[in-house]
């Protein structure tokens, strides 16, 4: 009895010698999990890359597409979860996205521009670089009785992919220093509030790193319009349109992001308002961080109001679609946080489109910067 009572007891021990290392072991597997997902597995996967203000729509019920709404997105890991809880503005890649990858172009110091078109070119590498203060020289043809109004073009066209209009035009002049073949030419912007749209781009990053794009970026064309309608889909459930926004009146004189004009305006932390300007722009800016090449446009120009909305041009080099995140919305239940959002408006071949006329130098700029991009 006492030999068994021993060998007994010695088993006891050999076991909880065994639990003891194999929960350790499980400790240690689940600290490696935490490190599987990083923001680089995101940043390797693609290239580091004016007032809107009308509203359509009715509040009706909206129609859910087959590609599914904001709540179809497939829930991350828990590490996943951890990564994108624990992210911060200092994890964001410095440069904005470059999803024409128009940093590899070369620029002599002060380059000379002879069309509106290679000026607003030059205005946005520039910005794609973080400079907001940059010099050249202009063609007599572009310049002569219409430099400020040639260099404030550019400033808009190129707010098309660079996405944050909240800026004040400090500097913008043109002076005639005895060359005769051009004119020397100077663009410095200030902008009202960065740390807004850092904000801005952190939630669009982390929404990235929530729902990863393929590695490698998008390929095939219905997997792309499938992404992107999931990003539709959570701009509109994320906030409403603002009544203030069907009165342009009440818009005059604030700040861009007072007048809900930013993409801050949907993405930032505790906002749940916005105008059509807003939309787009976070529509956007996600896109672009996931490697969409998608633009912002303002049209539908009146003289009491505009509107804003977007053109993606697809990954398979396809006719461009229009997008307008905005009327999608009027056209469901228009609540934060609804579930089903309305597509009438979602991937229209422009060619088709007629309700949406877009800014004549924003739309001959992308045109533009397009076709060169795809060569």
């Amino acid at each position: 009895m006492e030999r068994t009572q021993i060998g007994g007891n010695r088993i006891l021990i050999i076991l909880l010698i065994l639990i003891i290392s194999m929960s350790l072991s499980a400790c240690t597997v689940g600290n490696d999990h935490e490190d599987i997902f990083t923001t680089s597995d995101i940043t390797d996967t693609h290239s580091e890359s004016g007032s809107a203000d009308t509203h359509s729509g009715s509040d009706s019920a909206g129609t859910q597409s087959e590609s599914g709404s904001a709540d179809t997105l497939s829930e991350p890991d828990d590490a996943n979860a951890q990564t994108v809880t624990g992210l911060t503005v200092e994890d964001v890649p410095t440069l904005v996205p470059d999803v024409l990858n128009l940093r590899e172009k070369n620029y002599e110091d002060i380059p000379f521009l002879e069309t509106q078109e290679q000026l607003s070119e030059y205005a946005l590498w520039n910005l794609l670089y973080g400079r907001t203060e940059f010099e050249f020289r202009l063609s007599w043809d572009l310049s002569y009785g219409l430099s400020q109004v040639a260099l404030s073009r550019a400033c808009e066209a190129a707010m098309s992919y660079y996405l944050f209009s909240s800026y004040q035009e400090w500097d913008l002049y043109t002076k005639d220093d005895g060359d005769p073949d051009s004119i020397y030419g100077k663009i410095k912007l200030v902008y009202d509030a960065p740390e807004l749209d850092r904000e801005a781009r952190l939630e669009a990053f982390r929404y990235v790193v929530k729902n990863p794009p393929p590695e490698g970026g998008f390929s095939d064309y219905d997997e792309e319009r499938q992404y992107a309608r999931k990003i539709h889909d959570y701009v509109a459930c994320k906030v409403t349109y603002d009544p203030m926004g069907y009165n342009p009146e009440l818009l005059l004189g604030m700040t861009r992001y007072d007048d809900l004009q930013e993409a801050y305006n949907v993405l930032g932390e505790n906002q749940d308002t916005a105008v059509c300007a807003a939309y787009a722009r976070a529509f956007a800016l996600i896109c672009q961080y996931a490697g969409i090449n998608c633009a912002w446009v303002r049209g539908n120009e009146t003289e009491e109001s505009s509107h804003a909305w977007n053109v993606i041009y697809p990954c398979d080099g396809s006719e461009p679609v229009l997008v307008d995140v905005t009327w999608d919305d009027g056209q469901s239940i228009d609540t934060v946080g609804q579930t089903d959002v309305d597509d009438s408006y979602f991937y229209i071949p422009l060619s088709t489109e007629y309700e949406h006329e877009a800014d004549e130098n924003m739309a001959g700029f992308l045109q533009y910067i397009n076709e060169a991009a795809r060569g």
